[in-house]
């Protein structure tokens, strides 16, 4: 009776505390709302600013912990040191102590930019710099800009901008920057605690460190003239709040501004690579490849080692062993051999002559005796060259035995397919080099009704650049449909294969597909041309500015941009800048406008290059994304 009491009693508690269980969160605290407060600055030893500290520690405090992100790329000592300093960030402070000896009656600034960020949230306490100076004075004169890459206009980040008092040309190769400073993700930099000028004011990529121009491969901007430094009195308004919600006063202010605050630097790179054989292969018998670091003004001189000229007869003088590919830089070339006494050999030993880059920089002439194996893949798998007879009997042949045999033709490749555009030149590429076209093998139709009619309305010409294709261009209709045939064996190449028989028909794009786009351009002084842009900033078409008109008809439709180029020498392409001869790289603009074009639709547009600053002009769908975390 008492245990059946006592169970009584119990089950109300036992019910109480289940209660009590199901009340408690079984998450972690929220630990309230997140802090978006930056930190605080509260002093620093020494104070900023101050004046004869000749002393190598700087200490600065803050009111909660904090950190220093990337302290190597963002924290900037000038005048440059050639030590990096130590920076720690310890509790609620961070630790400077400069490595290298202070000059004597110099100011220094350490440029923190957006390093500094609290420990826990990582809320940046901003653009912050700390200046001290080691004599009795402290310099305060600024200038600030942004550098844009050159070809296309986007902000370039992480390039180092410098100043030089010495105006001489040779001060950006053999000195280094007397003040630094570093862009940030929008290209924009500010050198601080500059003398009064005038400077000479450089954008680098310094590949070294050595805050100087003395590779290449460094790009780098200048201006046209030296830059002069000044102040000036602006006004901004300044609001006063009685709370985070209610405005107490409006004022106008007066402040002090640093005066270039509009510089802009045009990023470009020097025309320059490193010429050098990269590699030599030998393909197949009857060929190899050079392949060189660099373009070239000239082609590399061959001699025949072994096999000897003098032993396959006079046709294999050294001059005339080889037909020669080339591509329009003259760095990727393919041989065809001539002589098959000569491609036979599975081993060629071959002295070239041509020019290489050398330690400083400058051409010099060089040899290299090359050995040429024929790749074990390609003896296996491809037969001797067939001769010139058997490869005109026709698609089949007959052995002996009365097999019928495949003949080997010559391979070909176009660029034709069902539907082609308006302005299409058809493209007819062969396996190896031709040496004979046999009568008049190419043909055109044009389909009337259900019949083909022969047109002889086209030309058929060699690409001037690459030696194994031939051109077919005409006037083609709209809507019309053509064929393009090639009677068998009356292409021959090299090594004896002639062509089989080609037929392939096409129908040209309706006008009705197609949309065009005419700008009047205004703001040139020199020959300039106009290109079309998708929403990459890639080129669709590009066409020169006539009278001030650039015409883009047979557009397909779609979203583009335009970008014109001040095309001073009047070769239709952008050219970079030359630093040794103060070349500025030729001018790019862009039209900030979006151009929806439509099929069937005509657009007329006018546009003046300088209605924008330059910084403005770059529409933003074609600028790069920035870094999310910065």
């Amino acid at each position: 009776m008492r245990s059946f009491r006592s169970l009584f009693i119990r089950i109300p508690l036992y019910l109480f505390c289940l209660q009590l269980l199901s009340c408690a969160s079984i998450g972690s605290p929220s630990g309230g709302p997140k802090d978006e407060t930056p930190p605080v600055l509260l002093k620093s030893l020494p104070e900023d600013n101050s004046r004869n500290f000749t002393k190598k520690k700087i200490e600065i405090h803050f009111d909660e912990l904090v950190a220093v992100e990337n302290a190597s790329e963002k924290v900037i000592v000038s005048p440059p040191q050639k030590t990096p300093p130590q920076v720690n960030a310890i509790m609620r402070k961070i630790v400077v102590e400069l490595q290298d000896s202070l000059k004597a009656n110099e100011t220094y600034t350490i440029d923190f930019t957006n390093s500094i960020v609290d420990l826990n949230e990582r809320n940046p306490y901003g653009d912050y710099a700390f200046a001290f100076s080691t004599g009795p004075d402290i310099d305060t004169l600024r200038v600030s800009g942004v550098v844009l890459r050159a070809a296309n206009l986007n902000p370039e980040r992480g390039i180092l901008v410098g100043a030089h008092l010495d105006l001489s040309d040779s001060a950006l190769i053999k000195e280094p920057f007397l003040r630094i400073s570093k862009t940030d993700a929008q290209g924009r930099f500010c050198i601080k605690n500059l003398k009064p000028g005038p400077y000479h004011i450089f954008a680098l990529d310094d590949k070294n460190r050595d805050y100087r121009f003395d590779q290449p491969a460094e790009a780098l901007a200048f201006p046209d003239s030296a830059v002069n430094l000044w102040t000036d009195i602006c006004q901004r308004y300044d609001t006063a709040w009685i709370d985070s919600l209610t405005i107490d006063t409006i004022q106008l202010v007066d402040y002090i501004c640093y005066k270039p605050d509009d510089l802009i630097l045009k990023l470009y790179q020097e025309d320059f690579g490193r010429q050098y054989l990269v590699k030599s292969e030998r393909p197949a018998k009857e060929q190899f490849s050079l392949t060189f670091g660099y373009k070239a003004d000239s082609l590399p001189e061959l001699k025949l080692l072994k096999p000897a000229p003098e032993d396959f007869g006079e046709h294999t003088d050294s001059l005339d062993w080889f037909i020669c590919e080339s591509n329009p830089t003259n760095d990727s070339l393919m041989y065809w051999i001539k002589d098959s006494s000569i491609y036979r050999c599975d081993t060629l030993h071959i002295e070239i002559d041509y020019l290489k880059t050398d330690s400083n920089n400058l051409l010099s002439p060089a040899t290299d005796t090359l050995r040429l194996f024929v790749r074990k893949a390609s003896l296996a798998s491809r037969r001797d060259p067939p001769d010139r007879e058997r490869g005109r009997r026709g698609d089949k042949d007959q052995d002996t035995v009365g097999q019928v045999v495949a003949v080997d033709h010559l391979k070909l490749e176009t660029n034709i397919r069902p539907t082609l555009e308006v302005y299409s030149t058809l493209y007819f590429t062969w396996e190896t080099p031709v040496r004979n076209i046999h009568g008049d093998p190419f043909r055109l139709y044009r389909k009337k009704d259900t019949l083909w009619i022969e047109t002889k309305d086209f030309t058929l010409e060699p690409h001037p650049e690459k030696l194994r294709t031939y051109l077919l261009d005409a006037l083609w209709d709209f809507e019309a449909q053509y064929k393009v045939e090639i009677d068998s064996g009356c292409v021959e190449g090299w090594y004896g294969k002639t062509n089989a028989k080609f037929s392939q028909s096409f129908t040209i794009r309706a006008e009705k597909d197609y949309s065009r786009l005419t700008v009047n351009i205004s703001g040139f002084s020199n020959p300039a041309f106009a290109e079309l842009l998708d929403k990459s900033d890639n080129v669709v078409r590009k066409t020169r500015i006539e009278e001030g008109v650039a015409d883009f008809p047979f557009i397909k439709p779609g979203d583009y941009y335009l970008r014109a180029v001040d095309d001073a020498n009047n070769n239709f392409l952008w050219d970079t800048g030359h630093y040794a001869s103060k070349r500025q790289p030729e001018e790019v603009f862009y039209n900030n406008k979006l151009f929806n074009l439509k099929a069937n639709w005509e657009i007329k547009e006018s546009w003046d290059i300088r209605d924008l600053p330059l910084i403005e002009q770059k529409p933003k769908d074609l600028k790069p994304a920035e870094p999310k975390n910065r």
